[in-house]
């Protein structure tokens, strides 16, 4: 089923998720982190010594581990259901492989390479750097005004939309 980008945009812009964005926020992260929460589970029950209680030190370890792979994924899934987005409009600059500029710009755009020579793609707004897909890179117009759309705790870009 291909989704209509009309219909993703009237939603961003009302401030609402799109049920087709739910990936990018149900992303191989998350997944990665309900198996290693499974994982934990499994050692918990398999862990030796807890009659002569070295076991409970393991488990301790463990049940820290498995805390804190619970509150990503909880995290993760009330974003999704609340399915609230917040934004971030401004000029944005693409600086390519070169130099940082002098002047500050609200949005900055930026390549480097990898050590294998993978080329990465990197944004600097409202006082922080990710690292973006290639798609995401793509949405934005250079020397335009942009809007980017994030989840509220501003970890995960949803969508672009130059204005």
């Amino acid at each position: 089923m291909k989704t209509d980008q009309e219909e993703v945009v009237r939603f961003n812009k009302s401030g609402r998720l799109h049920p087709s964005q739910r990936g990018r926020v149900i992303d191989p992260n998350f997944w990665f982190a309900v198996v290693a929460f499974a994982f934990g589970i499994y050692v918990l029950v398999r862990i030796p010594g807890y009659d002569v209680g070295y076991g409970y030190a393991y488990a301790a370890v463990v049940v820290l581990a498995m805390a804190a792979l619970a509150a990503f994924c909880v995290g993760r899934l009330l974003v999704v259901r609340r399915g609230v987005i917040t934004t971030f409009t401004g000029f944005t600059h693409d600086v390519g492989y070169g130099k940082t500029p002098l002047r500050p710009y609200p949005i900055l755009l930026y390549a480097s390479k990898s050590r294998g020579g993978h080329p990465l793609r990197r944004i600097t707004f409202n006082g922080r750097t990710m690292q973006i897909h290639a798609d995401v890179h793509s949405k934005f117009r250079p020397e335009h005004e942009n809007t980017i759309y994030l989840t509220p705790n501003g970890k995960v870009i949803v969508n672009v939309i130059p204005t």
